[in-house]
């Protein structure tokens, strides 16, 4: 085919993370014994135990949403005062890196439509809702168009919307354990029953997925599990659709940070795998863009549409249009997809330096878990941190004293964490300070070591 040999080597190796390919040491690469394809009788059942009886289920909590239980959640949230956005710390994107410019340009000329001064459907703005169903089915391959997208106000509002449509008070959920904050404060807020499930080198661990579930919602983060960043192959896709579709169980895709894969092409979403009817689709557009801007959206089976904006009329109404507006034209520019492969080479670099760094710097306390994809790295504690039972939450207090941001990896589990170890964000902090933050934290281990 006269194509060099990387091409070969990638294309083999997302062969591989797809499961159509697998290694075996000493002999070479062979087919799979099993494809993905022999999962694809999920398509079989959109509407059996996924249907009529969870529909119910749906038509019930619209007619009733948890404010008492979202009351008391909320009183056990800790806010913070004030919000660093710095060095090391996760979910930021490069803040200086974004063109601003062209968006104050592009907000000054949508500011000069009087029709964006309105009220607008709770839905969302309808071209930004276009632009988006195409975006999506070309780079994630979700099946969608605009008719079945809620925008709301970034992904958290997404969460609570699904759940508060979805869940009856008491209902449980299955989270990846470890597992996202802030999706467990929604399953809280909303009256529901958290029920974690251990994580592999691959995503869920679908050894622990429960043979008879009493759980109503399935959340995942299959395209780069947060936090410890596993990337779920296509045959555990659709084991896990074949599972869902079986129980009855809705299963709730958050596609967080799937444009930074950086050694090949991210795997499609789940819900464009043959059974849309069970999955809802969580996106948001600040990890692309901007936290601030706080738009995100919810994808959704045509049948929960009506539930969903309704539900979130209650709650809010229609989003910002002008943002909306301005976000629709910044996409259908160019602009989006410029700056997306300008952020993944630039977050190439800053993954590589990061790890350089916490190799040369930290190795003697800490294993860096590579994934070759995302915004953040994860350091799992060793050597005389894990002998010393060292908590890693006095870590991260020992580096703020030093003007570093960083999470501990123990408060991502459900309950009892299994591991100590640091959560660090790297796409915010620019690749010449990298190795002086790791320094910073370095020295904030041995001051915990010292005590």
């Amino acid at each position: 085919m006269s194509v060099s040999r990387n091409t070969v080597n990638a294309a083999l190796d997302q062969l591989k993370s797809e499961g159509y390919l697998e290694s075996k040491p000493g002999s070479g690469c062979f087919i799979s014994e099993h494809l993905p394809e022999t999962y694809l009788t999920a398509q079989k059942v959109s509407r059996s135990s996924a249907g009529e009886h969870s529909l119910e289920r749906v038509n019930k909590q619209h007619r009733r949403l948890q404010l008492s239980a979202f009351s008391q959640a909320l009183g056990a949230v800790p806010i913070k005062q004030q919000v660093e956005n710095g060095s090391f710390e996760a979910g930021v994107p490069d803040l200086k890196a974004f063109p601003t410019k062209r968006w104050a340009q592009i907000i000054h000329h949508q500011s000069q439509r009087s029709s964006l001064m309105g009220y607008d459907n709770p839905q969302g703005y309808l071209p930004l809702r276009e632009v988006l169903a195409d975006y999506l089915r070309t780079s994630r391959g979700v099946d969608c168009n605009a008719c079945e997208i809620v925008i709301t106000a970034g992904a958290q509002q997404a969460s609570n919307l699904a759940l508060q449509v979805l869940l009856d008070q008491g209902d449980s959920v299955y989270v990846e354990d470890p597992g996202y904050i802030g999706f467990r404060k929604a399953v809280q807020a909303n009256g529901g029953q958290v029920i974690g499930l251990p994580v592999s080198s691959q995503g869920l661990d679908l050894d622990f997925l429960p043979k008879a579930p009493s759980g109503k919602v399935m959340y995942i983060t299959p395209t780069h599990q947060y936090p410890m960043g596993g990337i779920m192959p296509l045959g555990n896709r659709m084991k896990l659709l074949q599972w869902a579709a079986d129980h009855g169980v809705w299963v709730l895709e958050d596609d967080y940070d799937s444009e930074y894969h950086y050694e090949h092409k991210p795997i499609a979403a789940i819900q464009g795998l043959g059974l849309k009817e069970q999955v809802l689709y969580i996106g948001s557009f600040s990890k692309v863009m901007f936290p601030g801007l706080r738009l995100g959206y919810l994808v959704v089976p045509e049948r929960l549409v009506d539930a969903c904006v309704k539900a979130k009329n209650f709650m809010s109404g229609h989003s910002p249009i002008l943002e909306q507006a301005a976000t629709a034209e910044f996409i259908q520019s160019g602009l989006f997809i410029r700056h997306l492969r300008q952020m993944r080479v630039l977050y190439q670099d800053k993954h590589n330096e990061m790890l350089r760094a916490c190799k040369t710097h930290l190795a003697d306390f800490m294993t860096a878990i590579y994934t070759g994809a995302g915004m953040h790295l994860v350091l799992v504690f060793k050597g005389a941190l894990q002998d010393n039972h060292t908590s890693d939450v006095k870590v991260v207090e020992a580096m703020a004293l030093r003007g570093i941001q960083g999470g501990a990896l123990s408060s991502y589990y459900v309950e009892k964490h299994r591991e100590n170890g640091l959560v660090l964000g790297f796409s915010n902090t620019n690749v010449a300070d990298i190795e002086r933050g790791v320094l910073r934290i370095r020295q904030a281990v041995e001051a915990c070591l010292d005590h």
